[in-house]
């Protein structure tokens, strides 16, 4: 049975926690400042600005941050400061009975990717791959927040498809075996998606409208990333796969991307998009992990099939 959290409502306290890299006060004030001018309340975890080596703490207090914020009957939801990396060390003593009897929004992407997936996979919460407290919040007009908002308050379909759907009204996105497809959304970081393949927190990818994006790798990583999922079965039988933003590090090999990606999928049978506007980009696409929705590619329409929360 899918699981939801409750929608948000003016007010409502919000949660902020770094499972991954360490966070820095200005960035967090900044995300801060964006939340309370939202019309939300704001609650920092105890841990909040803890660092050991290159991770946001112990792995301990990070936990218990997590297990704090779902326990505290004030918060609504549970906003992810950045990404980074460090969030899959947490995996292995989650505690995901906890969240599964007090399931909350939580929200983030990148490395917050592999806690997503896991919630997905161990409990079937639906959570939102979207914007993160001390990255996107921090910088003024980078949040999709129409389509943000409206997600977390369970917006009818009227008032969010029209929101979804300008992402594949977008300039650049490309068509590969374009059609109407549907199915529940999960993804995230490309690399995140991969170096859980093989693990216990792995869901099954069959059926599913695979969204996937990066940042920061050079083309053969992103080629050694995508061959180790389609190795382990990812592509054996999605509804589709969408590709988003892919902020390569070497500038030099944007122009090779479409190209590689084109030749990746060539051999598969369902849909594919490329160059969606989805990962770390302006005005980012948000969706809930394990939700339903339909894509009506040559309408460019989105459709939600279900509400994201009660």
């Amino acid at each position: 049975m899918v699981l939801k959290a409750q929608a948000l409502r003016e007010g409502d306290c919000l949660g902020i926690f770094a499972p991954a890299s360490p966070v820095r006060v200005e960035y967090v004030n900044r995300g801060k400042e964006f939340l309370l001018q939202s019309g939300y309340r704001v609650c920092e975890a105890d841990s909040l600005y803890n660092r050991t080596h290159h991770v946001a703490g112990e792995a301990a207090s990070r936990l218990a941050d997590i297990e704090s914020l779902i326990r505290n009957p004030e918060i609504r939801a549970l906003v992810a400061a950045r990404g980074g990396y460090g969030t899959m060390t947490l995996l292995s003593q989650l505690n995901f009975e906890l969240i599964r009897k007090h399931p909350k929004i939580i929200l983030g992407f990148s490395d917050i990717t592999a806690l997503q997936l896991a919630l997905w996979h161990k409990i079937s919460l639906i959570t939102f791959s979207g914007p993160m407290l001390a990255v996107d919040m921090a910088r003024a007009g980078t949040v999709n927040s129409n389509l943000l908002w409206a997600l977390l308050a369970g917006a009818d379909a009227g008032v969010l498809n029209p929101l979804l759907s300008a992402g594949l009204a977008a300039h650049g996105v490309e068509f590969l075996r374009p059609g109407t497809f549907s199915g529940c959304l999960l993804g995230g970081t490309l690399t995140i998606l991969a170096a859980l393949a093989g693990t216990d927190f792995m869901p099954d990818f069959a059926g599913k409208i695979i969204f996937l994006e990066d940042r920061g790798e050079p083309l053969y990583r992103l080629d050694r990333a995508l061959t180790q999922l389609r190795l382990a079965g990812i592509f054996a039988s999605p509804a589709a796969v969408v590709c988003g933003n892919f902020a390569l590090s070497d500038k030099t090999e944007e122009s090779l991307l479409p190209g590689f990606l084109r030749d990746f999928f060539a051999v598969d049978d369902f849909p594919v998009l490329i160059n969606f506007p989805y990962g770390h980009c302006h005005r980012s696409f948000i969706f809930p992990q394990g939700c339903k929705m339909q894509f009506e590619c040559r309408e460019r329409k989105i459709s939600l099939l279900e509400r994201p929360v009660y």
